[in-house]
Protein backbone atom coordinates (compact mmCIF):
# COMPACT_ATOMS: atom_id res chain seq x y z
CA UNK A 1 0.00 0.00 0.00
CA UNK A 2 1.42 3.41 -0.89
CA UNK A 3 1.04 6.40 1.45
CA UNK A 4 -2.10 7.74 -0.29
CA UNK A 5 -3.82 4.35 -0.10
CA UNK A 6 -2.74 3.98 3.52
CA UNK A 7 -4.06 7.46 4.36
CA UNK A 8 -7.41 6.66 2.69
CA UNK A 9 -7.58 3.32 4.53
CA UNK A 10 -7.15 5.05 7.90
CA UNK A 11 -9.67 7.81 7.14
CA UNK A 12 -12.26 5.30 5.93
CA UNK A 13 -11.67 3.00 8.88
CA UNK A 14 -12.14 5.84 11.39
CA UNK A 15 -15.36 6.84 9.62
CA UNK A 16 -16.59 3.23 9.81
CA UNK A 17 -15.84 3.23 13.53
CA UNK A 18 -17.68 6.59 13.83
CA UNK A 19 -14.58 8.25 15.27
CA UNK A 20 -14.47 12.00 14.75
CA UNK A 21 -11.82 13.18 12.29
CA UNK A 22 -10.15 15.99 14.21
CA UNK A 23 -7.34 18.05 12.71
CA UNK A 24 -4.85 16.33 15.03
CA UNK A 25 -6.07 12.84 14.03
CA UNK A 26 -5.85 13.70 10.35
CA UNK A 27 -2.28 14.99 10.85
CA UNK A 28 -1.33 11.85 12.80
CA UNK A 29 -2.75 9.70 10.01
CA UNK A 30 -0.77 11.64 7.41
CA UNK A 31 2.42 10.94 9.35
CA UNK A 32 1.59 7.27 9.97
CA UNK A 33 0.82 6.82 6.27
CA UNK A 34 4.23 8.02 5.11
CA UNK A 35 6.52 7.00 7.99
CA UNK A 36 7.66 3.39 8.47
CA UNK A 37 8.66 3.58 12.14
CA UNK A 38 8.44 6.39 14.67
CA UNK A 39 8.69 6.99 18.38
CA UNK A 40 6.17 9.15 20.21
CA UNK A 41 8.76 11.95 20.45
CA UNK A 42 9.40 11.80 16.71
CA UNK A 43 5.65 11.93 16.08
CA UNK A 44 5.28 14.96 18.33
CA UNK A 45 8.16 16.72 16.53
CA UNK A 46 6.58 16.01 13.12
CA UNK A 47 3.21 17.26 14.37
CA UNK A 48 4.81 20.46 15.67
CA UNK A 49 6.18 21.09 12.17
CA UNK A 50 2.59 20.87 10.86
CA UNK A 51 1.02 22.89 13.71
CA UNK A 52 3.04 24.59 16.42
CA UNK A 53 0.21 24.16 18.97
CA UNK A 54 0.31 20.45 19.77
CA UNK A 55 -1.29 19.12 22.93
CA UNK A 56 1.00 16.26 23.92
CA UNK A 57 -1.67 14.52 26.01
CA UNK A 58 -4.00 14.55 22.98
CA UNK A 59 -1.25 12.89 20.93
CA UNK A 60 -0.94 10.11 23.52
CA UNK A 61 -4.74 9.72 23.65
CA UNK A 62 -4.91 9.43 19.85
CA UNK A 63 -2.13 6.84 19.78
CA UNK A 64 -4.04 4.85 22.41
CA UNK A 65 -7.21 5.14 20.30
CA UNK A 66 -5.41 3.81 17.22
CA UNK A 67 -3.85 0.97 19.23
CA UNK A 68 -7.21 0.02 20.77
CA UNK A 69 -8.80 -0.13 17.32
CA UNK A 70 -5.94 -2.21 15.88
CA UNK A 71 -4.86 0.55 13.50
CA UNK A 72 -1.33 0.87 14.83
CA UNK A 73 1.37 -1.53 16.00
CA UNK A 74 3.54 -0.80 19.01
CA UNK A 75 6.89 -2.58 18.88
CA UNK A 76 9.00 -2.73 22.02
CA UNK A 77 12.65 -3.46 21.43
CA UNK A 78 14.82 -4.50 24.36
CA UNK A 79 12.01 -3.38 26.68
CA UNK A 80 13.49 0.12 26.50
CA UNK A 81 11.71 2.01 23.76
CA UNK A 82 8.54 1.77 21.75
CA UNK A 83 8.42 2.21 17.99
CA UNK A 84 5.04 2.63 16.32
CA UNK A 85 4.05 1.78 12.76
CA UNK A 86 1.03 1.45 10.53
CA UNK A 87 -0.94 -1.75 10.66
CA UNK A 88 -0.15 -4.32 7.95
CA UNK A 89 -1.38 -7.89 7.53
CA UNK A 90 2.18 -9.22 7.21
CA UNK A 91 4.92 -7.69 9.30
CA UNK A 92 8.47 -9.00 9.66
CA UNK A 93 11.28 -7.03 11.29
CA UNK A 94 14.94 -7.96 11.47
CA UNK A 95 16.74 -5.97 14.14
CA UNK A 96 20.48 -5.61 14.60
CA UNK A 97 21.19 -6.07 18.30
CA UNK A 98 24.35 -3.93 18.05
CA UNK A 99 23.25 -0.74 16.22
CA UNK A 100 19.46 -1.18 16.60
CA UNK A 101 18.89 -0.86 12.84
CA UNK A 102 15.48 -2.25 11.86
CA UNK A 103 14.94 -3.86 8.47
CA UNK A 104 11.40 -4.44 7.16
CA UNK A 105 10.96 -7.61 5.13
CA UNK A 106 8.38 -6.82 2.49
CA UNK A 107 8.63 -9.73 0.07
CA UNK A 108 5.17 -10.74 -1.20
CA UNK A 109 6.19 -14.30 -2.11
CA UNK A 110 7.73 -14.96 1.32
CA UNK A 111 4.81 -13.27 3.10
CA UNK A 112 2.34 -15.49 1.24
CA UNK A 113 4.32 -18.61 2.16
CA UNK A 114 4.49 -17.55 5.82
CA UNK A 115 0.79 -16.68 5.90
CA UNK A 116 -0.19 -20.08 4.48
CA UNK A 117 1.96 -21.80 7.12
CA UNK A 118 0.46 -19.70 9.91
CA UNK A 119 -3.09 -20.34 8.68
CA UNK A 120 -2.36 -24.09 8.84
CA UNK A 121 -0.87 -23.73 12.31
CA UNK A 122 -3.87 -21.72 13.49
CA UNK A 123 -6.25 -24.42 12.24
CA UNK A 124 -4.49 -26.95 14.49
CA UNK A 125 -5.47 -24.78 17.47
CA UNK A 126 -8.89 -23.71 16.13
CA UNK A 127 -7.77 -20.12 15.52
CA UNK A 128 -8.44 -18.23 12.32
CA UNK A 129 -5.17 -16.41 11.59
CA UNK A 130 -5.64 -13.13 9.71
CA UNK A 131 -2.31 -11.35 10.23
CA UNK A 132 1.11 -11.86 11.75
CA UNK A 133 4.02 -9.95 13.22
CA UNK A 134 7.51 -11.47 13.52
CA UNK A 135 10.65 -9.99 15.07
CA UNK A 136 14.02 -11.53 14.23
CA UNK A 137 17.30 -10.53 15.90
CA UNK A 138 20.92 -10.71 14.80
CA UNK A 139 24.02 -8.68 13.95
CA UNK A 140 24.11 -6.74 10.65
CA UNK A 141 27.12 -6.78 8.31
CA UNK A 142 28.16 -3.26 9.33
CA UNK A 143 28.44 -4.34 12.98
CA UNK A 144 30.23 -7.67 12.44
Amino acid sequence: MNSTEMNDFYINRLKELKIKLTELRINIIKIISRTKHFTINELIDMLKQMDSKVNIMSVYNNIDLLLENHLLYANTFNGKYIIYEAIKPHLIHIKCDECSKIIDVDDKKENTQFMNSFISLGKKFNVEVNHYKIELHGICNECK
